[in-house]
């Protein structure tokens, strides 16, 4: 079973916008300080590991961005979900009503589920 939890996607999805602005800090900082050894000779051994390592980072933005992509589109299909099922039930119950049958109508879950379970 797959267990998701809204509130804490949301949290996660705020860490990783903090995590990746702070990334693109060190990534600048990198970047300055390897344009500023670039006319010292002498660290030219510093200046390309300083770039190995700022070719790591700029893979680890790509990959953070990726998964920040991921959470955004798991965030907006279970919102779309849940919607849908909520809208279901509100038209079965539209439905019913007309035919006077008892329902329960949906429309009030809504904003209590937090939790997903999918098998």
């Amino acid at each position: 079973m797959f267990t998701v939890r809204m509130r804490a996607m949301a949290e996660t999805a705020q860490n990783l916008q903090q995590l990746a602005g702070r990334l693109n800090q060190q990534i600048d900082e990198v970047e300055e300080i390897i344009l500023r050894l670039r006319r010292i000779s002498e660290y030219d051994e510093v200046r390309h590991v300083l770039r190995l390592h700022l070719e790591n980072m700029q893979s680890e933005r790509y990959r953070l961005i990726e998964l920040m992509a991921a959470l955004n589109d798991i965030q907006r299909m279970y919102g779309l979900a849940e919607r849908n099922i909520t809208d279901y039930g509100d038209q079965v119950y539209q439905m019913n009503q007309n035919q006077d049958m008892q329902v329960v109508h949906l429309g009030s879950i809504r904003e209590t589920i937090e939790v997903y379970h999918i098998r």
